[in-house]
C-alpha cells in the first residue's frame, strides 16, 4: 500500500565522521568533539575503523569513575565493533537496527567506504519532518 510518504535515505540525514587514532588520549579526543561540536569520534587503527567512542562512553567510563582522561588511551574506552548500514538505507531501517542493537550511532558506507555517520537524533528528526510535511498535505 502506497502511503504517500517519501521514503528518506540515510544518505540524506547523515554527517561526516571524524577519525581519531587509536592511540589518542581521551583528554584529546574530548577537546577535539568540543571544538568540533560533535558527540563522537571514530578510532582508527593501521588504516582499519576499529571502534567508536561517544561523549557518554567518555563521561561513563572516564570522568564517572574518576580515571585520568590524560593518561587513557581512546582504544580503552571504545564500542567495538562498529555497526555499518549502506548509504542507501531507508532511515525506518536504519532506526530498526538501532533498536536492535540498542545503539544511537550507525556508520554509514558506500562501497565498503566509511562516509558518515547518523545517529537516533538525525533519524528522528528526519522522519518527524517527512510525516509533518505529509499532515499539511492532508490538511488543504
Amino acid at each position: 500500500m502506497d502511503t504517500g510518504v517519501v521514503a528518506l535515505l540515510v544518505k540524506d540525514a547523515m554527517h561526516d565522521v571524524t577519525l581519531v587514532q587509536s592511540g589518542l588520549s581521551v583528554a584529546d579526543a574530548a577537546v577535539l568533539m568540543d571544538q568540533k561540536v560533535i558527540g563522537s569520534v571514530l578510532v582508527e587503527e593501521r588504516g582499519e575503523i576499529i571502534g567508536i567512542v561517544s561523549e557518554r562512553d567518555i563521561l561513563r567510563k572516564v570522568v564517572a569513575k574518576g580515571l585520568n582522561a590524560s593518561r587513557m588511551r581512546i582504544k580503552d574506552i571504545m564500542s567495538s565493533p562498529v555497526i555499518t548500514i549502506d548509504a542507501e538505507t531507508e532511515l525506518q531501517d536504519a532506526s530498526e537496527v538501532m533498536r536492535e542493537n540498542k545503539i544511537r550511532r550507525l556508520i554509514i558506507t558506500e562501497g565498503g567506504n566509511v562516509v558518515g555517520i547518523i545517529t537516533a537524533r538525525d533519524v528522528a528528526e528526519n522522519i518527524k519532518y517527512v510525516f509533518s510535511r505529509k499532515l499539511l498535505q492532508l490538511d488543504r
